[in-house]
């Protein structure tokens, strides 16, 4: 069921909200490891898998990197999905392992994943520098989208078009919000991934879960920043705008 013509009529309060995301992560952290072990180890564990297959070289690494990108799509949203449903539904105790409203969090992950890395990737093959120009732009848009994710996750599913425009006169707030929830995670992420390079396979792929567990750190607080905003939609759910 669709958000009926939703609006969001006051202005994103970009020092609180971030303050506000980071807080709730660390007041509920225990919460946090319990909901995100499970699919975190499944993905430790298919990246260990490919990396012992291909040898512990090049290809195994390589393996491993495929595997952590295909399976952070399935696992990752797993956690991504069940945060938005504590933050908003109050759920603490995930019932299996695949949440209510994956699928469609999923759907909508590949729907923006489409969008923005296909046209990108073609132009970047054919013009790299318009290429790079039509990535950076269509990143930022699908920003502007993103509360289709916590809608998807309590199952009332928003369109593209939707989400685009309740965000009309927000969107740079919304930007900024994200950049400072998730950056500080992508830097050390980032550096985790420089500092492993070189190394032995072992001690590389001990760099490469410890970014894996950055990010889902970073997962959390932008899934409870994109929440609080979600619950400033007049059409969520009394439930959801009281949580």
């Amino acid at each position: 069921m669709s958000i009926a013509a939703p609006s969001y009529d006051r202005k994103i309060d970009i020092g609180t909200s971030v303050r506000g995301a980071y807080t709730v992560v660390m007041e509920n952290a225990r919460l946090a490891i319990d909901l995100a072990w499970l699919p975190f180890a499944i993905l430790v564990g298919a990246e260990l898998i490919a990396m012992v297959l291909g040898g512990g070289g090049l290809l195994g690494r390589a393996l491993a990197a495929l595997v952590q990108a295909g399976g952070f799509l399935v696992f990752g949203t797993i956690f991504f999905v069940r945060w938005h449903r504590f933050m908003l539904l109050g759920e603490t105790m995930p019932v299996g392992l695949f949440p209510p409203g994956w699928g469609a969090f999923l759907l909508a992950g590949i729907k923006i994943g489409v969008a923005v890395f296909i046209p990108s990737f073609i132009l970047a093959l054919i013009l790299p520098p318009i290429g790079a120009l039509v990535g950076i732009a269509l990143g930022l848009a699908a920003t502007r989208v993103s509360l289709v994710f916590p809608a998807a996750a309590v199952e009332r599913p928003i369109s593209l078009r939707e989400a685009w425009d309740v965000m009309a006169g927000n969107y740079w707030r919304l930007f900024a919000c994200v950049l400072l929830c998730y950056l500080p995670f992508g830097i050390v992420h980032y550096l985790a991934g420089a500092v492993g390079l070189g190394l032995p396979w072992v001690v590389w792929f001990v760099f490469e879960v410890i970014g894996l567990a950055v990010s889902f750190a970073g997962m959390a607080v932008i899934a409870s920043l994109l929440s609080d905003v979600y619950r400033g939609l007049d059409g969520a759910a009394p439930e959801q705008r009281a949580a």
